[in-house]
């Protein structure tokens, strides 16, 4: 059989119409979406962060999900948009989720996994969404499908530092034709990172270490302290559920009305006091905390840890019973006030400091799969003391603070005149008598050394000088002459006035004996008179809002 070129020409037309025909019936269906994300605040150090809602929009007419020969289409979602990159911390099993509109009913929209890549050593999180064939006249406008509950890993990923976005692209995974957008070249910001909190420690302790130890002046714990954490942004701290007995128009709920992200645990802190001394024999951790911002939430504590000597951990954990209405609308501060107290017959002195850091904490940062068991939210570990920024970021560490004083009560005596001049000398004994237990026992007081610090006030040039000798140990005497001390203070000429000594035990005793230089002829000797401590005496005793200023003792008085 022979063919025309013309008939050969009719011939291949026909059959180019059948394979056309062929194509078109194994083909997709498509649908084409606008994309609105719904971007989020999120804390830099957090390592399980809700990130921004992602809605999938029908656009135009005539869509229909699926393919009628070859099935299933999936979406892909990926966190590693215009340069940045974040995994996901969570699964489709802890608060991932699909919400979707009913004419999607026929597509069974499900998420199929949910996995963390790693591309040029940058890791980054992935959803693929499928939606079987079914769901045909999809409505543009009014259908839509929307990704909720994404957790990120901020610490680790660019938005590490404060004020970076992140952003996620979108792709039609198994076939290009499956599904289109609006905006193909897009890519869109899902959140924006800041710092989770300011602190700030305030430093008004002082505890007097005296003999017998009462903790406190009066007996009273110290709490004139404070350590103050304020949230970095309205939204920081959450409630895991606000009102305790499921999610309702209070708590931060999905587009399905769980409870967003399903937490595991509340916002929680970590308010630490290091430094301990011995002396310590416990802290009192103030519960509940409330919010000095006019609201209704509050500070619960759950856990008190103690880490190793010397150091104590209270963790607080954050709670509201109106997230959504008043907690996420202001930002919200919050004053932590430890009481410290004194064990009885102590003698360790020191500085007491304090931190704070986001909790429940994560010391080795998490990479890898998303786990569903992690605590869900958690921070990487950045103790904070300031409000300065620069080192909240993992690894970084602002150094602790002081937050109480713990003084060991001096013992103050007055040489009412001395003399090193004309062939006189001036010799001094003072007697640290604090080793009493010989005599008294069991209520003797406990041993006690320390420095004497002599301050030299001559008769006409007024103070001129001090000196410091060495430990002087409980039952010892410290002996001197005023010629060699005053030399030894680099003090020049000859000296005449008086002196107010120092020394850091109580229980002190002392003499001074005027003669010539020789010690053959006799001119005055006599006691020290002691000068009530003023630590004692003064605002330590009594708190300054309450104590009326007429009984402020000056630090020389001597009530006589």
């Amino acid at each position: 059989m022979t063919f025309s070129k013309a008939s050969r020409t009719s011939v291949l037309a026909a059959l180019l119409c059948l394979l056309l025909m062929g194509f078109a019936g194994a083909s997709y269906g498509a649908i084409k979406f606008d994309v609105f994300p719904s971007p989020t605040e999120v804390i830099n150090t957090g390592m399980s962060e809700v990130v921004g809602s992602i809605k999938f929009v029908v656009y135009g007419t005539g869509n229909a999900s699926g393919s009628a020969t070859l099935g299933d289409a999936q979406l892909a979602i990926t966190y590693n948009g215009a340069g940045t990159y974040m995994e996901i911390d969570n699964t489709p099993s802890s608060g991932i989720v699909l919400n979707w509109s009913s004419n999607f009913n026929a597509a069974n929209p499900e998420i199929l996994e949910v996995v963390n890549n790693t591309i040029g050593g940058n890791t980054y999180g992935s959803i693929s969404i499928n939606l079987t064939a079914g769901a045909n006249t999809l409505i543009g406008g009014e259908d839509y499908v929307i990704l909720d509950g994404v957790r990120g890993r901020i610490a680790t990923s660019t938005a590490v530092t404060q004020g970076n976005d992140l952003f996620a692209k979108i792709q039609s995974a198994n076939d290009p034709s499956a599904y289109s957008f609006t905006d193909s070249t897009a890519t869109y910001r899902v959140a924006t990172s800041y710092p989770g909190m300011a602190v700030k420690i305030n430093d008004n302790t002082n505890l007097l270490l005296c003999f017998p130890t009462t903790g406190a002046p009066d007996g009273q714990p110290a709490y004139a302290s404070s350590i103050v954490i304020t949230e970095g942004f309205a939204r920081a701290f959450v409630d895991a559920d606000a009102n305790g007995a499921g999610p309702d128009g209070g708590d931060r709920v999905d587009d399905t009305g769980a409870i967003l992200g399903a937490p595991t645990n509340s916002t929680e802190f970590g308010v630490a006091l290091s430094g301990l001394p011995a002396s310590v024999s416990s802290i009192y951790w103030p519960t509940p905390i409330s919010s000095q911002n006019g609201s209704t939430s509050w500070l619960e504590l759950i856990d008190v840890i103690t880490i190793g000597p010397g150091e104590e951990v209270g963790v607080y954990s954050y709670q509201s019973d109106n997230q959504s209405g008043w907690s996420d609308r202001y930002t919200e501060t919050f004053i932590i006030q430890p009481r410290i107290f004194l064990g009885s017959n102590q003698t360790d002195v020191g500085t007491i400091k304090a931190d704070a850091n986001l909790s429940p904490p994560e010391f080795a940062l998490t990479t890898g799969q998303p786990d569903p068991d992690n605590a869900r939210p958690r921070f990487a570990y950045v103790p904070q003391t300031d409000s300065n920024q620069i080192n909240t970021m993992p690894g970084g560490v602002d150094p602790p603070l002081d937050y109480a004083h713990i003084i060991r009560c001096n013992c103050y005596m007055l040489f009412t005149y001395v003399a090193a001049r004309n062939g006189f000398d001036t010799g001094f004994a003072v007697s640290n008598t604090s080793q009493d237990q010989q005599v008294f026992g069991s209520l003797g007081a406990p041993d006690q050394e320390g420095p004497i610090t002599f301050y030299f006030y001559d008769s006409e040039d007024g103070y001129v000088g001090s000196l410091t000798t060495a430990l002087v140990e409980a039952g010892q005497t410290y002996t001197g002459l005023l010629s060699e001390m005053v030399q030894d203070a680099g003090i020049t000429g000859e000296f005449s006035g008086y002196i107010i000594a120092k020394a850091e035990f109580q229980y002190c005793h002392a003499v001074s004996y005027i003669a010539d230089s020789a010690f053959a002829a006799t001119a005055q000797g006599y006691l020290a008179l002691i000068i009530p401590d003023p630590a004692v005496k003064g605002p330590f005793r009594m708190p300054a809002a309450a104590a009326d200023p007429s009984m402020m003792f000056a630090g020389e008085s001597l009530n006589n």
